[in-house]
C-alpha cells in the first residue's frame, strides 16, 4: 500500500508542476517582474537573398570596314602610305580600295591579254582570212590608234559583261544590300577554288599593282618607240633559246 501511494503521489506532482510552474510565469508577465523560471529562447539568423543579376555580353565589334584606317593592315598590302591623306577616313578608304582592286585585276588581264595579242593576232587572222587589227605589230589602243577597226559587237560583248559583273557586287560596295559581316573592299564572293586566304590576298594586291605599272609602261613604249613591246623586250615574250640565234 505504502509503494500505491507514493506512485499516486509522484503522479500527482507530475501533472501539478508544469501547470505551477505556467501560473507563475503568467503571474510574473502581468506583474512586469522577472521571472524566476528560466526562458529557453531560439533566435532565427534572417539573411537576405540577393538576387543574382546576370551579366550583360558585351556588344559585337564593329565591322572592320566601319573603322579601317591606312596602316593598320585590315586590308591586304597596307603599307601604310599616303602622304597626301587622300583616304583619311573609313569610308574615303574603301572607296579608293574598291578603285584600286578593280583597276588592279583589269590591269592584270591587259598586261597579259597585250602581249598575247600581238603574238597570236597576225596568225590567227591570217589562218581565218581577216584582216589583222595589228598597227604595224602593235595592239589598238588609244595612242596607238586602230580601236575604230574593232567589231562593235565586241564592244558590246565587253560592256553588258562589265555591267554583268559591276551588277552583282554594286549593292555590296555600297552598302545598299546584303554582305556579311567581314565584307571588305574588293570582296565579290567569288571563290571556286576556296583559295581566299591573308596571302592570296596579299599577292593578288602586290601583281596588281605591278599590272598597272606594266601596263601603262607597254602603252607609253609603243608609242614612243613605235616598236611593238614583244620586239622591244622580247626576253620576256620569247622562248630564251630564240634570242640567240
Amino acid at each position: 500500500r505504502t509503494n500505491d501511494r507514493l506512485r499516486t503521489a509522484l503522479a500527482i506532482g507530475t501533472i501539478i508542476a508544469p501547470i505551477s510552474s505556467m501560473l507563475a510565469i503568467a503571474v510574473f508577465a502581468f506583474s512586469g517582474a522577472r521571472s524566476p523560471v528560466p526562458l529557453r529562447t531560439r533566435t532565427i539568423a534572417m539573411q537576405e537573398v540577393v538576387p543574382e543579376v546576370g551579366v550583360a555580353p558585351p556588344p559585337p565589334p564593329p565591322p572592320a570596314i566601319s573603322v579601317m584606317r591606312v596602316g593598320d593592315k585590315t586590308l591586304a598590302g597596307d603599307w601604310g602610305f599616303d602622304p597626301l591623306q587622300l583616304a583619311d577616313t573609313p569610308g574615303k578608304l574603301a572607296n579608293y580600295r574598291e578603285a584600286e582592286i578593280k583597276h588592279a585585276r583589269l590591269a592584270m588581264l591587259a598586261a597579259a591579254g597585250w602581249p598575247v595579242a600581238e603574238l597570236l593576232n597576225g596568225p590567227l587572222s591570217k589562218a581565218l582570212g581577216v584582216d589583222s587589227l595589228l598597227q604595224n605589230g602593235r595592239v589598238p589602243s588609244i595612242l596607238n590608234g586602230g580601236l575604230g577597226s574593232v567589231n562593235t559587237v565586241y564592244w558590246v560583248a565587253i560592256l553588258g559583261l562589265a555591267v554583268f559583273v559591276e551588277n552583282k557586287s554594286i549593292d555590296m560596295q555600297l552598302g545598299t544590300g546584303k554582305r556579311s559581316a567581314d565584307y571588305l573592299p574588293g570582296m565579290m564572293g567569288f571563290d571556286p577554288l576556296n583559295k581566299d586566304s591573308e596571302g592570296m590576298r596579299a599577292a593578288e594586291i602586290l601583281n596588281g599593282r605591278i599590272a598597272m605599272i606594266a601596263i601603262t609602261v607597254f602603252a607609253l613604249e609603243e608609242a614612243i618607240f613605235r616598236t611593238p613591246v614583244v620586239s622591244e623586250t622580247p626576253i620576256f615574250f620569247k622562248p630564251i633559246w630564240t634570242l640567240f640565234n
